[in-house]
């Protein structure tokens, strides 16, 4: 029997290490990283754009981003400072969603690159 030669996807999930102030007391800078479970192949439409799982801390959390109808970015957290001010319909970002968020800032927008005009 010939096996067929199929092209393998590509995993294009990721792994991030930010650094945020610690869970103890004198929230010590500590790694938390930042596993992408999820990405939506169309990330322009209403939806869940990304998840994430965020670990180093005293428990694992989960974060998403959530784009409306309107095209704001939302953004979830599990942890609990996340969901005891959540109240405040998104006014509060938790420690872990600015980290994710600074940390995209500092990347930007993809840029598509052109090819050369010969």
């Amino acid at each position: 029997m010939v096996k067929q030669n199929q092209p393998q996807q590509r995993a294009t999930f990721a792994i991030v290490t930010v650094v945020l102030p610690g869970p103890d007391r004198k929230r010590q800078p500590a790694p938390y990283l930042f596993h992408v479970t999820y990405r939506n192949p169309k990330p322009n439409e209403p939806g869940c754009v990304m998840t994430w799982n965020v670990t180093g801390g005293r428990e694992e959390y989960q974060i998403a981003a959530e784009r409306t109808e309107d095209a704001h970015l939302y953004w979830h957290c599990t942890c609990p400072d996340a969901v005891y001010h959540g109240e405040n319909h998104h006014a509060h970002r938790c420690k872990h969603v600015q980290g994710l968020h600074a940390m995209l800032e500092t990347i930007g927008n993809p840029v598509r690159r052109q090819p050369a005009a010969a």
